[in-house]
């Protein structure tokens, strides 16, 4: 399952599960673990998965990666958070209403798409945020990014 997403200023292709790891992240470090609304665009985006199309504000989605990015970046893979939802779907499960986040290590499942652990956060899923800042750089209030389900 891949995501493409297309913005103002391109259109990047990613496997879903960097996005899902990117939301979970930002959800259990910045909004203590269940969503806040601080993060509306990036959550929002999930529902792409089951509805094949979503559209989100360019210019908020680019300010909650520019908060997301300062506090995520520098962090240790052993930081790595996985929601309840995530590990549903990588079990081929329905996804519960349930949204709570948990770290990898407490969990004591693996991510098989990822493959051997890398050092920081930023490796697993830094170059997706960037790719995603680049493509909202310098959004306007009207702007739009578009994510379809592929």
């Amino acid at each position: 399952m891949s995501l493409s997403f297309h913005g103002p200023r391109g259109t990047i292709e990613q496997r879903w599960i960097y996005y899902a790891l990117l939301r979970d992240n930002v959800q259990h470090h910045i909004e203590g673990g269940k969503p806040s609304g601080e993060f509306e665009c990036l959550h929002e985006i999930s529902h792409a998965l089951m509805h094949h199309r979503v559209t989100v504000s360019a210019k908020k989605l680019h300010d909650e990666l520019i908060r997301a990015h300062k506090v995520l970046m520098e962090m240790p893979s052993s930081e790595l958070a996985i929601s309840l939802r995530t590990r549903a779907v990588l079990s081929l499960r329905p996804p519960p209403d349930s949204r709570e986040t948990e770290l990898v290590r407490d969990w004591g499942g693996t991510i098989p798409l990822l493959g051997k652990m890398r050092p920081q956060l930023a490796d697993v899923f830094g170059h997706l945020l960037e790719q995603l800042l680049t493509i909202t750089e310098g959004a306007t209030d009207t702007d739009e990014v578009t994510i379809i389900d592929l």
